[in-house]
């Protein structure tokens, strides 16, 4: 922040004039680089916010899959802590964002259950999944304390 400081006479601090008056000093504070440091700042939050956003979404998402669509598939009651499962069209398993191998899926999936007090686990599912992996999948979080699995769908455009 600049300050801009204009002397009306040149002749020193105090100096009177013929008339008997003093001379004065104009100041006016610059906020030409507080607007620019503000601006500049602004651009920084909706970036970082714009960012957040999308990294919550992609790690409550997991991998990228084809959901199988359904006519008569009602809204899920979801919150925001309720783990989501995603399989891939490899058969491979997310929760969340971490890769699970099939061995260690009933333990991280008590895991996920207990740290966020939750009963409901969501699973996404490729729509080329096997109905057998899917099965699996279902009764090894039933195993860890899921008492009640939503299986995603993505709406049936009509």
């Amino acid at each position: 922040m600049g300050v801009n400081i204009q002397l009306e006479d040149s002749t020193g601090p105090g100096a009177e004039y013929a008339d008997g008056g003093t001379e004065t000093i104009v100041s006016e504070i610059n906020i030409t680089p507080l607007t620019d440091v503000f601006l500049v700042l602004l651009i920084i939050f909706m970036v970082t916010s714009t960012a957040l956003v999308e990294s919550e979404v992609a790690s409550r998402a997991g991998m990228k899959v084809i959901l199988p669509k359904a006519n008569a598939a009602g809204p899920v009651s979801q919150r925001r802590s309720d783990p989501v499962l995603t399989v891939t069209k490899a058969n491979e398993i997310y929760l969340g964002a971490k890769k699970v191998s099939p061995a260690e899926l009933e333990a991280e999936i008590r895991k996920a259950l207990q740290n966020v007090g939750s009963e409901t686990l969501l699973i996404r599912g490729d729509k080329n999944v096997l109905l057998g992996a899917a099965v699996d999948i279902m009764s090894t979080a039933k195993r860890a304390g899921a008492s009640h699995i939503a299986i995603l769908t993505a709406p049936n455009a009509k």
